[in-house]
């Protein structure tokens, strides 16, 4: 029995033990449920139930999380939360591995993320992809979700409301509070296995938890899990790929003859994660909890077509311009000329090494990168991360009088991503380049300090917060290895650096950090027995940004004792990261015809950005508000409707250059090194470019009733949510793009689950539904939102059961999506040529039915 002291526990438990007399088991263990479910997010009063908090929360419990096929948190959040969002984007770079959860159709870094109360760092991993491979989390920097394992969640509370003026920047969209196991006895070990019905995806994870008493007042619980997911693969081949097949045989071309492959990365993961706390004295806690992650994943890039024998193959199947030039397209290897040859040997260079001989040229060579003949069937650049994460949070918090108590905690937390790179090439060092390269790193570091106190009154009902944070973020990016960014003399004729993944330079690498300073105050109260209310006042500076004032007002009215109205109404912030001000990344992408072309994007300050007009960023200020009903019918039923609405103005975002004549003047007349390097190449830097307003209605329904000698628990989940874009600055976010974001994402989602459990057997059946939706080809079509197309919506079905022995060995079986529902067939024709078979903008994905088995023991 945990005995780590909190503050009105010996109440809660003689309330537990005193209902519990002359009631029956099953509903003695229901209402200690009720009873336990006190949430500690959006509020600092101690006590408060879901259904009595003035703001919407959603409190979704560890084994809700844990009951599931996906060891990711990612996954297993947005199937039982349908305000929350996550898609899967193969070929987006690091937004392949490192997935983005929304809240609210808002961007990931509008929602703050918390671990017990304490504010968790971001990912290194700023989002850069263009749509359609990356549209609401286009330009964000939020939250590695898939760092939790779920065996160390004891509950996680979703704050369905603007919180800015009582946690600071980004709490827009809302809060994510991740309340970590505190058990202080006790272990269990579970392990499962599971594939698709396609035959490949196959999952394995390990995982334990185990409670450890500290003396007689505090606890240590500890979880370990291992992971691994293998690749999935739902394309079809490319034209152009299949047609190399035919020329060369199929075994030569990348990925099985596809050429490249869609679907999910190989990830491979170990988690770590110590939640601890002890009372010192009657009136001390000393708590921590510690993370430390470490995840191995390799993704999929597309795919370059090789030289081939012939000039009338070449003709017909033009080879990437890494390998080839061909300027008059007569499918043969144009002249190197003399100058470029003299040039490479006067650098005491062999010119065999860069360029191929030829008895025909005047030269004696040709434009034709003698590495090509690595690649007889072309190559398939393989993208991944070793990502390594870790967190500590130091606090000691307790009371120093009966009406005045304190919570005092630092922090210290790092994310970070350094770059794998393989099949690729640096094509201007021609035969001397490697095929593996190590790009870079990024880093995200975070520190922080907290003084929060709480004043209570025992002759009156309110509650008066207030407090101080210090944050500090640090945002690192080191240069690549050596060949990753290297200039070979035929960078202008075949490009410089890693193919599909430029190295980040040295003078690209460096340490920018950001630094605020917050105070505020939070009033909380029953101005009579019927009618709540509570006010906060934030006040933020940023050394990089100007200081902010927030606010938020919240009242909640008890009509009878089963009806409830509330409401809120706030403003929020967020201050763009030092990431998002100085990313730098290089990469290539695909243009409306499915060639590929280079698109980088460059910080505000870079002399590229500064020359096409960039300038200083500014914070994102948003203004919501919140009208919802509440009603409880006995312990049984509980039903919460609430309507949101947040306008948020100088929306970060992309914009976006074509590099043209007049674009490439402007870089000239701005003495940018080697800018025609940059012709026809995709550049993009952020600007504060639009408004956006997202309203909706959240309706949560859950019942529990008595079955024979079981109960069945019951809820209804439902999300409607609709965007408008506004005041779009030029250049910034084009027609389709717009169409994007108030499209994408279907306006209607919603989850029903039926769980039964009786005895030594639990099951549940779970339906998704995901309504229509509708998308843009994005960078692939052309940009003023006539291509767009809607997909059809679909109810995925999962089910599981578990049958439990002796009290403490259980084995489970289930599967998800489990009569094979797939998205329609991908309606953009670029994306169909390279491979894409089902809409690669699908809300659930496009991997089909996965099964699973569970066994665990619980000590």
């Amino acid at each position: 029995m945990r005995s780590f002291r909190t503050k009105n526990s010996t109440h809660l438990r003689t309330a537990i033990a005193a209902v519990s007399i002359g009631a029956s088991l099953i509903a003695s263990d229901v209402l200690a449920q009720q009873l336990e479910e006190v949430v500690v997010t959006g509020t600092r009063k101690e006590g408060l139930s879901p259904t009595e908090t003035l703001s919407p929360i959603d409190v979704l419990g560890g084994g809700d999380l844990q009951n599931q096929a996906s060891f990711d948190l990612t996954d297993s959040l947005s199937k039982i939360s349908p305000s929350l969002n996550t898609q899967r984007f193969p070929i987006a770079d690091g937004t392949a591995f490192v997935r983005p959860v929304t809240l609210r159709n808002l961007s990931p870094d509008h929602t703050l993320v918390l671990v017990n109360g304490a504010r968790r760092h971001r990912s290194a991993l700023v989002n850069l992809q263009l749509a359609p491979l990356g549209t609401v989390n286009q330009g964000s920097q939020g939250v590695d979700f898939s760092a939790f394992p779920s065996a160390a969640i004891k509950r996680v509370e979703v704050l369905r409301d603007g919180a800015s003026a009582q946690y600071g920047s980004d709490a827009i969209a809302g809060v994510v509070n991740i309340i970590l196991n505190d058990d202080s006895e006790g272990f269990s070990l579970s392990s499962q296995y599971g594939g698709y019905d396609s035959g490949d995806g196959e999952r394995f994870t390990v995982s334990g938890n185990a409670g450890f008493a500290l003396g007689d007042n505090g606890f240590l619980n500890v979880t370990l899990e291992h992971a691994s997911s293998n690749v999935t693969s739902r394309g079809i081949a490319r034209p152009d790929a299949a047609a190399v097949g035919d020329i060369v045989g199929d075994d030569l071309v990348p990925e099985n003859g596809l050429g490249q492959r869609w679907g999910d990365p190989d990830i491979e993961t170990i988690k770590f994660f110590a939640n601890s706390g002890i009372a010192i004295n009657d009136t001390t806690d000393v708590y921590s909890h510690f993370s430390y992650v470490e995840n191995e994943t390799l993704s999929s890039f597309f795919y370059r077509g090789p030289v081939l024998p012939t000039a009338a193959d070449n003709i017909a199947l033009p080879p990437r311009n890494t390998l080839f030039t061909d300027a008059n397209a007569d499918g043969i290897a144009d002249d190197a000329g003399l100058d470029l040859v003299n040039s490479i040997v006067a650098q005491g260079l062999n010119p065999a090494d860069y360029l191929t001989p030829s008895a025909t040229s005047a030269s004696g060579f040709v434009l034709q990168n003698p590495i090509a003949d690595q690649f007889p069937g072309g190559y398939t650049p393989s993208f991944g991360a070793d990502i390594t994460d870790y967190s500590l949070v130091l606090g000691l918090k307790g009371d120093l009088n009966e009406e005045l108590s304190y919570d005092v905690r630092v922090r210290a937390e790092e994310n970070e991503v350094e770059y794998l790179l393989r099949n690729s090439i640096n094509p201007s060092l021609g035969v001397l380049s490697p095929t593996t390269f190590r790009p870079g790193t990024l880093t995200q570091e975070e520190n922080g300090f907290n003084a929060n106190f709480v004043q209570s009154w025992s002759d009156l009902p309110l509650n008066l917060a207030f407090g101080v944070e210090w944050r500090e973020e640090v945002y690192k990016i080191g240069a690549g290895d050596a060949a990753s960014t290297a200039t070979g003399p035929t960078f202008a004729e075949f490009g410089v650096g890693s193919d599909g993944f430029q190295g980040f330079s040295q003078d690209s690498a460096g340490s920018f950090r950001s630094e605020s300073y917050a105070a505020y105050v939070d009033l909380e109260g029953d101005i009579t027995d019927w009618w709540s209310a509570a006010v906060a006042l934030r006040y933020e500076d940023f050394n990089e940004f100007d200081s902010t004032l927030d606010w938020k007002i919240s009242s909640r009215f008890q009509i009878n004792d089963s009806f409830a109205i509330r409401g809120t109404v706030n403003t929020g912030f967020r201050a763009p990261t030092p990431g998002q001000v100085n990313t730098l990344n290089v990469t290539t992408t695909s243009d409306s015809s499915g060639n590929l072309v280079p698109s980088g994007t460059f910080p505000v300050a870079n002399p590229i950005a500064r020359a096409l007009g960039a300038e200083d960023l500014d914070s994102e200020e948003s203004t919501s508000y919140t009208l919802g009903l509440v009603y409880s019918l006995g312990n049984s039923t509980t039903i919460t409707l609430d309507y949101y609405d947040i306008e948020i103005e100088d929306r970060i975002a992309l914009r976006n250059f074509t590099i043209g004549d007049d674009e490439l003047a402007l870089l000239n007349d701005a003495g940018v090194e080697n800018a025609a390097l940059l012709q026809g190449a995709n550049v993009n830097y952020f600007v504060n470019g639009f408004t956006s307003e997202v309203s909706g209605v959240d309706l949560n329904i859950t019942s529990t009733f008595d079955i024979g000698s079981g109960y069945l628990d019951v809820s209804l989940r439902h999300n409607y949510n609709e965007q408008e874009i506004s005041d779009v600055d030029n250049n910034t976010i084009n027609a389709g793009r717009v169409f994007d974001l108030e499209n994408q994402i279907p306006e209607h989602r919603s989850v029903l689950t039926f769980e039964y459990s009786q005895d030594s057997y639990t099951g549940s059946v779970r339906f998704n539904r995901y309504d229509d939706w509708a998308s843009t080809g994005g960078l692939f079509g052309p940009g003023d939102g006539s291509d767009a197309f809607e997909y059809d919506g679909e109810i995925l079905v999962d089910i599981e059961s578990t049958f439990t022995f002796k009290d403490k060995y259980s084995i489970t079986i289930g599967g998800e999506n489990i009569f094979d529902e797939f998205p329609e067939d991908e309606a953009n024709g670029v994306l169909q040529f390279v491979g894409q078979r089902f809409a690669v903008t699908s809300p659930f994905g496009f991997n089909g039915a996965f099964w699973y088995i569970r066994g665990s023991a619980k000590f």
